[in-house]
């Protein structure tokens, strides 16, 4: 990775429905200081070590055998908004979707048509049923939707042959999940966070997620909640002292108590997606349930608006890469995934969003660089030890609990 600044603002994650089983935090954090081993091999050669200029490993590159993707000229890979390093020599493109092409010689047909796990999985669940084409080669999707997919048998297992750099980089933590504990069905792709967003010009300085519920003359009226049932939810709970980590169908009940009672004393103005950075940016909300990354990129125009982490703590998830079942690309779905996986191509992104990223070494590539050591020390892109306890991910519900907290957090939207 040069030096040279990639992006003069972060592009950001539009949506997500967020949820998941993080565990091992301990464990996270500690890997934030993790190097990173190997680089992207060509065809039929072994992982070779880093190039120069990539600071040392811990330990020798591990051995791997030679990979045998056979390579497609084009591979189809369905994503959300703003999720991917964009060209800073052509904003129509990305940067690393054309390094891959100029490496291997396929074009990448990258669609940014996700905005809800729930949706976006139902547009090819006729064709996985029916074991056809899904018309997608990766596909980027939710903790919690992955392990529903692995439950219905709907995605293809991943050739770890394939893959030598994604098994040496991933972060140690995301190796903990019990729905894919083999890491056979997922890449993480990008781990985020669901605080407060808040003009603090306005509101004052903000610490408790219980703001949110308060009567408050200085938002009265002007407070957002997400549309999205985990993140709403989960901090509604954090307000009432509950844990998010064990959801239950009485927790699920006091939280849209509690989001219910602030909307009949006006003091929320709407329920939103996306859209609440619109009305944030605007000034017409100054207090809000927010993702991590797009207050990041909101401040290169208002710079008065904040990412707030309350003393209850945030809502933490991650999104990863899936191969659907019936991919007609797999091995070079495989390949591109791996290729993510490259500590410097994984910097090369990172410095493009502005979330956690789960590939080892970034961190010490932004320390090394001249231009983009500021994002080493970036709290939303490596938390800190001391943010530890407040990473809070939302546990994983059955399909009979979903439904419940789907229907009681209807009547939250529906207000």
């Amino acid at each position: 990775m040069s030096d040279q600044p990639l992006l003069d603002r972060p592009v950001t994650r539009r949506a997500v429905l967020v949820g998941g089983s993080l565990a091992g935090f301990s464990a996270f954090l500690a890997a934030c200081g993790t190097q990173g081993t190997a680089s992207s091999p060509t065809p039929g050669q072994t992982a070779t070590a880093p190039p120069a200029g990539t600071p040392a490993a811990t330990s020798a590159p591990p051995t791997t055998p030679p990979v045998r993707a056979t390579y497609s000229t084009e591979l189809n890979w369905a994503n959300w908004c703003c999720y991917l390093d964009v060209d800073p020599a052509d904003k129509t493109k990305w940067k690393t979707l054309e390094d891959f092409k100029k490496k291997y010689g396929t074009t990448v047909n990258y669609k940014e048509v996700i905005d809800a796990n729930e949706g976006f999985v139902a547009t090819i669940a006729n064709q996985i049923v029916a074991g056809q084409d899904p018309g997608w080669d990766i596909i980027t999707v939710t903790d919690w939707m992955v392990a529903r997919l692995i439950r219905l048998g709907w995605l293809e297992k991943f050739e770890t042959a394939n893959m030598p750099n994604f098994v040496a980089n991933v972060r140690d933590v995301y190796k903990a999940q019990t729905w894919d504990a083999a890491m056979a069905y997922h890449a993480p792709w990008q781990t985020g966070m669901t605080g407060i967003g808040a003009d603090t010009t306005k509101t004052g300085e903000i610490t408790s997620v219980k703001s949110l519920f308060e009567d408050d003359p200085r938002w009265h009226g002007k407070v957002e909640f997400l549309t999205e049932m985990r993140d709403a939810i989960g901090l509604s709970m954090l307000a009432l002292g509950l844990d998010p980590r064990t959801p239950t169908r009485d927790g699920a009940d006091k939280a849209v108590a509690l989001m219910k009672r602030a909307q009949a004393a006006k003091t929320v103005r709407d329920v939103k997606g996306n859209a609440y950075t619109e009305d944030l940016a605007a000034g017409v909300a100054v207090l809000v349930m927010a993702w991590s990354g797009d207050i990041v990129g909101l401040q290169a125009e208002a710079p008065n608006l904040k990412f707030i982490f309350p003393t209850e703590g945030v809502m933490f998830w991650t999104d990863n890469v899936c191969i659907p079942k019936g991919a007609v690309h797999k091995g070079t779905a495989e390949l591109l995934i791996d290729y993510c996986y490259v500590p410097e191509n994984a910097a090369q992104i990172e410095a493009g969003v502005a979330y956690v990223t789960p590939v080892k070494g970034v961190q010490e590539i932004f320390a090394a660089s001249a231009d983009n050591k500021a994002l080493a020390t970036d709290p939303l892109r490596f938390p800190p030890a001391g943010l530890e306890p407040k990473l809070v991910p939302f546990g994983i519900l059955s399909d009979e609990d979903e439904t419940y907290f789907n229907e009681q957090f209807a009547t939250v939207i529906g207000d």
